[in-house]
């Protein structure tokens, strides 16, 4: 894929130690080309880059099979293109990241979107329009209640790797973190705090790239073996990481003895220790993954009564709206068809 980069140098003139714009009036230096392209790249998260160059990938290899140009496009192959990953039975939420994707690669290319084109808008929304009437919605995580969340972790194996996967999964439900905030944690975001329980501290998330940070107020469980706070600080000492740095929660090696890793855990092993826990524990894989936590958090909150604000709060949601969809609580918990008298 093209970038940012080459087409600034294309822009310029290199004569030697300078680059000179012409009508500009001014000098643009080597360095602050590369300066300029080294902070672009970190405007995006890593897997937010990779996910756009997956998808310009396979716009190329489609445009190229049909004799267009990948770059610049023009609006109606790309129009063509959407319209064909539809019929392929591609998603509503595919087809619009692969027209994302074709954005990006044409912004940093100093080019026209054609994501803006009216056209594509329409055709996108009337993917997404006869998906809807075709009875097609999105999938949504499995919210799963607290009781089966206990067993999840409370027939885990006594292992070092047990004891890792127990305090993955309460504090990722207590706090209801997303897959990447939790493999995001370093041991010093953990830090004591009032009333026997931990300050967590996320320090950049989806929402939050910028890393402003929030601290987050993990309280201890009712229950010895099902709290969080226990489960985290028996990780760290069976993981021997009291007084460590880096990453949280590292891989977990085989045998008597098991190594830590030193790297971060993946996102994809979070969904890995679920699904392993879910199968030990009897219980239903369809719908579940690590978004699940996250979704049964809200769900188990508004059922105990926990206010919309602390529960956006905590689940760093800016939009109560957003928040609502993710409460998998009982319709039937009172429904207001049952008080109108009828």
């Amino acid at each position: 894929m093209e970038s940012f980069q080459p087409d600034v140098a294309r822009a310029v003139r290199v004569p030697r130690e300078v680059v000179v714009r012409p009508g500009d009036g001014g000098l643009v230096l080597p360095g602050d080309v590369e300066s300029v392209g080294r902070y672009l790249t970190a405007a995006k998260a890593e897997s937010t880059r990779k996910a756009y160059e997956a998808d310009f990938r396979a716009w190329s290899a489609w445009a190229r099979q049909r004799g267009f140009d990948p770059l610049p496009a023009a609006d109606a192959a790309v129009a063509a293109y959407l319209a064909a990953l539809s019929d392929a039975g591609a998603s509503p939420r595919t087809v619009a990241r692969r027209l994302s994707g074709i954005g990006h690669a044409h912004r940093e290319a100093g080019l026209p979107s054609p994501t803006e084109h009216p056209g594509t808008r329409e055709v996108l929304r009337g993917i997404r329009r006869t998906a809807a009437r075709g009875g097609r919605r999105p999938k949504k995580a499995r919210a799963i209640d607290t009781q089966t969340v206990r067993a999840l972790v409370e027939d885990l194996p006594d292992g070092v790797a047990g004891t890792r996967d127990r305090a993955l999964i309460l504090t990722s439900f207590a706090l209801g973190l997303r897959a990447s905030d939790a493999c995001g944690l370093d041991v010093g975001d953990l830090a004591p705090a009032g009333h026997g329980g931990l300050d967590v501290t996320v320090r950049w998330s989806k929402t939050d790239q910028e890393g402003a940070g929030e601290v987050l107020a993990l309280a201890p469980g009712t229950r010895a073996q099902t709290c969080p706070v226990r489960a985290l600080q028996a990780w760290v000492e069976a993981a021997g990481l009291q007084g460590a740095t880096g990453p949280l929660f590292r891989s977990v090696g085989r045998g008597a003895q098991p190594r830590i890793g030193r790297t971060r855990m993946a996102r994809s092993s979070v969904r890995l220790v679920l699904r392993r826990a879910a199968e030990h524990a009897g219980v239903p894989l369809d719908g579940l993954s690590p978004h699940s936590l996250r979704r049964s958090f809200a769900t188990e909150g508004y059922k105990a009564g926990v206010s919309e604000r602390e529960l956006a709060r905590t689940g760093r949601w800016a939009s109560v709206t957003t928040l609502r969809g993710y409460d998998a609580s009982s319709r039937w918990a009172a429904p207001a068809s049952g008080r109108l008298g009828l």
